[in-house]
Order: C-alpha cells, then sequence, then structure tokens
C-alpha cells in the first residue's frame, strides 16, 4: 500500500491516460492503469494530472524591494498559478553579482520559498565574483532594464558563465538612440548573441523573444545549446492594448499584430514559455515602471488558449516541463517511476473571473482583470504534499533548490 494515490487522468508521454499515480516519501514509486491503494487517495474526476509546471524567469523581488514582493509572496503566487518551481532573476536591489550576495539570496530562499527555485547570478564585468559561487544560471542583460546595469562585454561575461546563461536580448547603443524600443533593438542584440554563441558554444537562453525576426533568426541558426522563451502577454497582448492603458509598459515592449501573429505562428517550434513575472507596487506602475505579473494567469491562459484550439495541453507540458528540465538539466523531475512526486492538476474546463485582490503576488493589478478564463489550476503537489488547493496555500514552505546539473557547455 502506498503513503498517497493519485487516482484520475495524467498527462504522460503526449497522451492522456487514466489510473493511478502511487507516491512514497515523497518520490513516484508506481504509475499505474490500474486503481492502486494507498493509505491516503485522492481522486481526480473532471481534472488532468500534469508534471509539475516550471517557469524559468521570474522576479521575486525582496531585499530593498520588498514593497514589490517577497520571495515569500512570490512563491506563494507560483503555486497558485500552479507553478513548482520558479528560477529567481538576479536583479535584484541590490543586485546579485557577488558571492555574499548571493548567499544572503540562497538563506532566503531556503527559509521562505513556497515553491522549488533555482538561483541566479547576474552579469556585467564581475567575472571573478562570479567564479566564487555556482550559480545555476547566469543572467546577462545586453542593455538597460529594471535594475539598469547591463553587460559592456557581452561576449566576456558570456564566456565568464560556469552555466547556462539567460539573456535579455535589447542592445543597448540602439535603446540610447530609440529609448522607445522597437523590434530593431531586440533583432540587433539577438543576432549579437548568436554570432558568439555559435562561435563560443555555450548555453544561451533568449529571454522574452518579442518579434517574429527574432525568433526566425534563432531558429536559423538551428544551434543545439541555444534556446529561447516567449511571455504570454507577448502571445496574447499587443501595442493596442498598451495604448489603452499605460500599466502594460514592458521591456521588451507589447510588439503590434504583425510580430503577435508570427509568434503565433511559430509557436510549434518555441521551446519554452515563462512569464517573467515582474511585480511592482501600483505608484511606481503609474510613475512608468516597466514589468507584468504573471505568475497566477500564466498556465490559466495556456488553457484557456486550449479550450480555443489555439494549443494543446501537451504544449503546456512541452514548454513549461518537458524543455526546461531538458535544457537547464534539471534532475529528479521528470514524470516517472523513482523521480519526485510534484505534479499541477488542472481543470481544464472550469470557468473562473480574473480578479487580482484574490492573488497572493504584491502586485495589485493584472492586465486579464475581470476576464473570464477557461481552464484553471487546482491543486499544487509538491513532493507528495498538497501545498495548494481551491486557491488556498496549505502548506508551510517546503520550496527547495533545484538539481541543475547543466554547466553550460
Amino acid at each position: 500500500m502506498h503513503e498517497l494515490v493519485l487516482k484520475g487522468k495524467f498527462l504522460l508521454d503526449g497522451k492522456v491516460l487514466e489510473g493511478s499515480i502511487g507516491v512514497d516519501s515523497g518520490l513516484i514509486s508506481r504509475i499505474s492503469l490500474r486503481d492502486l491503494k494507498g493509505e491516503r487517495n485522492i481522486r481526480f474526476e473532471r481534472e488532468l494530472i500534469l508534471p509539475g509546471l516550471i517557469d524559468t524567469h521570474v522576479h521575486l523581488r525582496d531585499f530593498n524591494q520588498r514593497d514589490k514582493e517577497t520571495i515569500e509572496s512570490g512563491t506563494k503566487a507560483a503555486i497558485h498559478g500552479g507553478i513548482t518551481a520558479v528560477f529567481d532573476m538576479p536583479n535584484t536591489e541590490p543586485p546579485i553579482m557577488s558571492a555574499k550576495t548571493f548567499e544572503r539570496r540562497l538563506r532566503i530562499l531556503e527559509r521562505d520559498a513556497y515553491a522549488d527555485y533555482a538561483v541566479g547570478f547576474l552579469l556585467a564585468g564581475n567575472c571573478e565574483e562570479a567564479s566564487l559561487t555556482k550559480a545555476d544560471f547566469y543572467k546577462i542583460f545586453m542593455g538597460a532594464s529594471t535594475g539598469g546595469l547591463y553587460s559592456e562585454d557581452f561576449k566576456k561575461d558570456y564566456l565568464c558563465a560556469q552555466g547556462v546563461v539567460s539573456l535579455h536580448a535589447e542592445d543597448g547603443e540602439l535603446i540610447k538612440k530609440h529609448p522607445h524600443r522597437p523590434p530593431e533593438v531586440e533583432i540587433r542584440a539577438i543576432e549579437k548573441a548568436l554570432k558568439s554563441a555559435r562561435r563560443i558554444g555555450k548555453k544561451l537562453n533568449v529571454c522574452h523573444v518579442s518579434t517574429e525576426k527574432g525568433v526566425r533568426a534563432i531558429l536559423r541558426e538551428n544551434l543545439p545549446w541555444v534556446s529561447f522563451e516567449v511571455t504570454p502577454h507577448h502571445l496574447f497582448l499587443t501595442r493596442k492594448h498598451y495604448r489603452k492603458n499605460k500599466l502594460l509598459k514592458v521591456y521588451p515592449p507589447l510588439r503590434d499584430e504583425k510580430d503577435q501573429k508570427g509568434l503565433w505562428k511559430q509557436f510549434r517550434n518555441i521551446p519554452i514559455v515563462a512569464s517573467d513575472h515582474a511585480p511592482h507596487t501600483l505608484e511606481d506602475k503609474e510613475s512608468g515602471a516597466a514589468g507584468i505579473p504573471g505568475l497566477e494567469t500564466e498556465v490559466a491562459l495556456l488553457l484557456d488558449a486550449a479550450n480555443r484550439g489555439i494549443l494543446a495541453i501537451t504544449d503546456v507540458v512541452e514548454k513549461m516541463h518537458l524543455n526546461p528540465i531538458k535544457f537547464f538539466g534539471i534532475r529528479g523531475r521528470s514524470f516517472k517511476t523513482g523521480n519526485e512526486a510534484t505534479f499541477t492538476i488542472v481543470n481544464p474546463k472550469k470557468e473562473w473571473i480574473v480578479k487580482p485582490e484574490e492573488f497572493y503576488t504584491k502586485a495589485e493589478w493584472s492586465p486579464w482583470e475581470g476576464q473570464k478564463l477557461k481552464g484553471k489550476v487546482v491543486m499544487t503537489v509538491l513532493r507528495g504534499k498538497v501545498v495548494m488547493e481551491s486557491d488556498e496555500i496549505v502548506s508551510k514552505p517546503l520550496g527547495v533548490r533545484l538539481d541543475v546539473q547543466s554547466n553550460g557547455n
């Protein structure tokens, strides 16, 4: 008899199957199409059990910006939205650019994280400090964004990284000439980065690609060590929405419908979908801060799109579970026996209204406020423990550091 058995439909190897998942000591001990017995049994009727989803691009703030978000509030938001693990971006205040700050960050994550996490290190001419620590990934900004720090020698910083580089691809010189950041700012940066990636051969993940030409440039190079992300806000919003709501300012900016359609045209080839969750106070947003909160809506937006026939639920698993695990070298998370019993349980047909006041993030707004979505996360399970159920956090902080094995080569 298993300690816990989850019974119902689950997505495995691209197929929806019905059966049971046995869990013991926080690990998947058996996957069966038959009825297993457990000391505790949870049966799902209308729900679908997905492997634990991962968001590879999250700003948790904290440090001197606790008014915007804390590791506690941000990781609660993650598990509320069905995200079982987050990649913590290092452009904090102060930025994570020294071994001392990295260790301070790690202590807070170990204490306060409700979701699992990977810890980032910001590179901008500080290679010596980077060598003193072992981050799970390294962030490089080619041009200024939130925090203002960016790399003045991308190639040197890229060479310095001891693991996967997550890249904010907006060209610093072009930003100075074109502060509104037209598509060329991103495209030029991507082309420069690909030139270095071709020569250096180290793993590079291009963040929040927002232009069709940017996507095509990466796909055209077809380098196995280069991946990229697209955000839900670039998939579902355009400049037309920004003109109506200035809170939608984000870097890179929302694009016109041509670029949006271009992203959807290439959707099957997009390896990763990530939120770029970037919370600010409403006061800061009204003063021009760039960033959109997305942890508690991204999965639901994709489920809603699946209901409209735009994508399949298998796409959600591919782009928020399988590909992040494969590219970043995350061990122990794949949906198979012997690995962690970590799941995102969704009701694909449940309709709900987006109400930011019911969210856990400190950001007090959402681009989708008042919108009806079809498809909802109803439970999150972390290593056999139910941590979120029916919109309520029901656990203490159980997040642990991901086992990221990729060495960047």
